[in-house]
């Protein structure tokens, strides 16, 4: 006789066990993936509500202000050029985090002038403020010059002294032409949602420099506040070295400070766009972008601007086909 049976396709119950306890395995090993992918998510989303309000903050500094972008040394920070120390809300000609806070926080003290304890006070206030602290922002930056207010948390956002010059005060060989007669201000700049305020950033790091600040009050190129923008070769906040093609390759992936906003943890000299992070532009929206993509000049310039590609990254030419001088459009 026949066993209609010999061939079927059922499991017995040993069978059901080890599949349940096989699925069971599985579900367990990505439960931790699934957490730290939604911890990141959180992150980032908070970072992305911060950003926000800081570009809604200066947007409404601009109103108020005769059209000035906030952090420009010539504007906000103009009090404190020349002075031996810092005092009042900001810390340094290029704070715009100090003018922003005192707006709100009008109540606060300040620092008064030549009271150095009062500026270190504030720059620890500023850095760890839940209004400019990245969630994702784990890193401690360690003094470097100008008072000391020792280990804290590494700056997390940066504006890019590119915007915060006139046009008479880019220095000799930075390879860029702002437009004639160029001031920092807001209706300037061209398109206002295609233009960044400010993004995650990590001044100032590099390969073989971990995260520092430089609290001098006068201090050039853009202070612990201000950079040159991740199209440069120049930059200490947004260093791409380590992207491919750039020439990488020694010391540690700088992208890890500022490009924080991956879902997991890229691989040293990972692909360009595998690391990721916040910008927030002129018109108060914000975007998350990879490395590559937000080192698009024209994102980062007033328009009319004239810049010469000759230090700007490799992969940075090749993606967006940029020719040697390079016009900055709206």
């Amino acid at each position: 006789m026949i066993d209609r049976h010999a061939n079927r396709h059922g499991f017995t119950r040993i069978e059901l066990l080890l599949l349940i306890t096989s699925m069971c395995v599985f579900v367990a090993a990505g439960v931790p993936l699934a957490l730290e992918g939604n911890v990141q998510l959180i992150g980032t989303r908070a970072c992305a509500n911060r950003l926000r309000v800081i570009a809604e903050t200066a947007i409404n500094y601009a109103i108020e202000n005769d059209d000035w972008i906030i952090g420009a040394p010539s504007g906000s920070g103009a009090y404190l050029q020349g002075q031996p120390t810092a005092f009042g809300p900001a810390v340094q000609t290029w704070d715009f985090m100090g003018p922003m806070l005192h707006r709100w926080e009008p109540e606060a003290p300040l620092p008064e002038p030549g009271d150095l304890n009062g500026v270190v006070d504030r720059f620890n206030e500023i850095r760890s403020h839940s209004g400019f602290l990245d969630p994702a922002n784990g890193f401690v930056a360690t003094h470097f010059a100008g008072p000391d207010a020792g280990p804290g948390p590494m700056i997390s956002y940066n504006t890019t002294r590119n915007q915060l010059w006139r046009d008479i005060d880019v220095p000799t060989g930075n390879n860029l032409n702002l437009p004639v007669g160029w001031r920092p201000s807001v209706s300037l700049m061209g398109n206002p949602a295609n233009k960044v305020f400010c993004a995650d950033g990590s001044r100032f790091s590099a390969p073989t420099i971990p995260p520092d600040y430089d609290l001098s009050v006068n201090t050039g190129f853009g202070g612990a506040f201000a950079d040159d923008a991740p199209f440069s070769q120049f930059t200490r906040s947004w260093d791409r070295s380590w992207a491919p093609g750039n020439g990488g390759q020694f010391g540690i992936d700088p992208r890890i400070y500022a490009y924080r906003h991956s879902i997991g943890q890229p691989p040293p000299g990972a692909q360009a766009d595998a690391f990721k992070m916040n910008l927030a532009f002129y018109d108060g929206h914000v975007e998350r972008q990879g490395d590559l993509q937000s080192s698009d000049p024209q994102q980062w310039l007033p328009s009319g601007s004239r810049l010469r590609a000759t230090n700007v990254w490799r992969d940075t030419r090749i993606a967006f086909q940029l020719p040697s001088l390079v016009i900055i459009g709206d």
